[in-house]
């Protein structure tokens, strides 16, 4: 049975998914920041080895990063909360011909994964634990240690405390959970703005949260988005900054 929390995470994120749809402005293209890392992690190994490996995309979206794995021969998985999201995920590896490549894609939440103990070659995220909360930030990690095989990689994609809308709003964080902000501006349900929680992650949590990893490396990137979208979001000058987690067990 679902909590309240994932019911109301559910109804955020489908609602986030049909306005993306309505608006043509849901993601269709693979994460960079994403694949190059499963890139750096692969490099070397032939198509008959990449065949042999399961990678798990968690909070898959419409799926484009599932894709890329798939076409490079990877069995492929993935878990989304939103029902309309999967749909389109599903529709995505079908109309490209990977359908054969899909292990499962499935209904759950990023805590309580479907999938057995150390049954998984890789596990990646993009931009979906920092809207996890403390406790379930906790599950969903403990979930990571659980489901990959020794030397098995994960590669996230999360929010850093120098985003510009973190050093803005930094006072406003929620003193039980250091760098979380509610943020409700009333714009559009795909901005980062008016999503709700939002955690901005310190280089000292991964250390907690891989516990047990052979390798944990979180890579800084940062980088100015054009005048035009950062007025779109309400300011003069807006900087991303991202960790790029590399991690593996």
């Amino acid at each position: 049975m679902p909590t309240v929390t994932e019911r109301k995470m559910k109804k955020t994120w489908d609602d986030s998914f049909r306005e993306q749809i309505r608006a043509s402005a849901y993601n269709t293209a693979a994460v960079e920041a994403v694949i190059r890392h499963v890139s750096y992690h692969l490099r070397g190994r032939g198509p008959a080895e990449l065949r042999k490996l399961h990678f798990l995309e968690m909070g898959c979206g419409a799926g484009p990063n599932l894709v890329w794995l798939a076409q490079k021969g990877m069995k492929v998985s993935g878990v989304d909360i939103s029902p309309t999201a999967l749909k389109l995920a599903k529709a995505n590896m079908k109309s490209q011909g990977l359908s054969a490549r899909v292990g499962k894609l499935v209904e759950a939440s990023v805590t309580a994964l479907p999938f057995a103990d150390e049954s998984l070659d890789g596990i990646i995220e993009s931009c979906v634990f920092q809207h996890l909360n403390q406790e379930d930030r906790e599950k969903t990690f403990a979930e990571i240690r659980r489901c990959l095989k020794p030397g098995g990689l994960f590669v996230g994609h999360m929010l850093d405390r120098g985003h510009t809308v973190y050093q803005k709003r930094s006072a406003e964080q929620l003193p039980e959970d250091p760098g979380t902000l509610m943020l409700e501006d009333g714009t559009s349900k795909f901005h980062l703005t008016n999503i709700g929680l939002s955690h901005f992650f310190s280089k000292e949590e991964y250390k907690h949260y891989f516990r047990g990893f052979k390798t944990i490396d979180p890579c800084l990137s940062t980088y100015e988005i054009p005048a035009a979208e950062a007025k779109k979001r309400g300011y003069d000058r807006y900087m991303q900054s991202m960790w790029i987690v590399h991690a593996v067990k």
